[in-house]
């Protein structure tokens, strides 16, 4: 043939507009899905960050409730020590103790007919 015709190569690939959609596509289908495992990643982390700060409430919160518990008993303890000091039978011997006896009572009577000064 003709010797002198030689066939030259492009150095530069043809690329058509659909190949470049076609890649487009592709790109952005794996941005999406980096994008959604990233965004799975983050609500993990969060997660196990919200599961650990309940847990350290909820450790604080155990800790309170054994103490009012023990609070709780203490004052239970107390207001029956209360109810002993005021009950009438400590009253009166204590009352009895620094009284002396009486050899010739008088008593006070109160009539209703008659009209004293304290009355009203």
């Amino acid at each position: 043939m003709y010797p002198k015709v030689v066939l030259s190569e492009d150095k530069t690939p043809f690329v058509s507009k659909r190949w470049k959609e076609k890649q487009s596509i592709k790109f952005d289908i794996s941005f999406t899905y980096v994008i959604m495992i990233v965004f799975i990643l983050v609500l993990f982390i969060y997660y196990i960050w919200i599961i650990n700060v309940n847990a350290t409430k909820w450790f604080n919160i155990r800790d309170l409730e054994a103490e009012k518990k023990s609070l709780m008993m203490e004052k239970e303890q107390l207001d029956v020590k209360i109810a002993n000091l005021e009950s009438l039978d400590n009253i009166k011997e204590e009352d009895m103790q620094n009284m002396e006896k009486v050899e010739n009572p008088d008593y006070l009577v109160i009539k209703d007919w008659v009209n004293y000064a304290y009355n009203k």
